[in-house]
């Protein structure tokens, strides 16, 4: 069973984004996990998530079209049996 760990940023302001995500995702880092952002509508914190997460090999998962302020990605890629961090 795939479990799910979620980081709400409501109410967070933009300037403590990066730092929460970084940590969020490194601390839940393991196999067969679901990451969920809730990032609201706001298109500034949308973006300032994917910057952290474009920095990490994470899958992101189908989005659900009737919740757009939640982004899902996961930590386990069945094609290679690892979990993984880009490496430059």
């Amino acid at each position: 069973m795939i479990k799910t760990e979620t980081l709400d940023l409501h109410g967070v302001p933009h300037e403590e984004v990066e730092d929460l995500v970084h940590q969020f995702v490194n601390s839940n880092w393991r196999p067969n996990l679901v990451l969920a952002i809730v990032t609201g509508h706001s298109e500034r914190m949308k973006s300032l998530v994917r910057k952290v997460v474009s920095q990490y090999d994470l899958e992101p998962l189908t989005a659900d079209m009737r919740n757009p302020g939640q982004m899902q990605l996961a930590t386990w890629r069945e094609d290679k049996n690892e979990c993984h961090i880009k490496t430059n």
